[in-house]
């Protein structure tokens, strides 16, 4: 038997993921901005949702995969890691942040004296 305690917090219900034709549209529009600032992206359709593959040209094994779900009153943006980005309205703020979370990665990809650092 598990002890809960009284006061414990009721956990958050799970997202609740786009259907087919809306995240298309969402992670379209995504794609769109991600290709202008010099990503590569890949639309994912199989599966049971929707996935946007960001990478750089690159660094092809290196990237993010977004998601569209519901939450807060609106449709985001989500990470692989369940971190919601920003609501799907917000599409160039969501693009600034991918940015910012893939950089270093890539960066730290082509810096000559990662091994030595270690």
């Amino acid at each position: 038997m598990v002890w809960i305690p009284p006061n414990a917090p009721a956990a958050l219900p799970l997202p609740t993921y786009s259907g087919p034709w809306r995240a298309r549209w969402h992670l379209t529009l995504l794609s769109l901005v991600m290709r202008r600032d010099g990503w590569k992206t890949q639309l994912r359709t199989t599966g049971p949702r929707r996935l946007l593959r960001i990478y750089s040209k690159c660094t092809p094994t290196i990237g993010e995969s977004v998601s569209v779900a519901w939450g807060d009153g609106a449709w985001w943006y989500q990470s692989s890691t369940g971190l919601w980005l920003t609501p799907c309205r917000r599409v160039e703020l969501a693009a600034d942040k991918l940015a910012i979370l893939l950089t270093p990665w890539v960066a730290a990809a082509f810096d000559p004296l990662r091994d030595e650092q270690l």
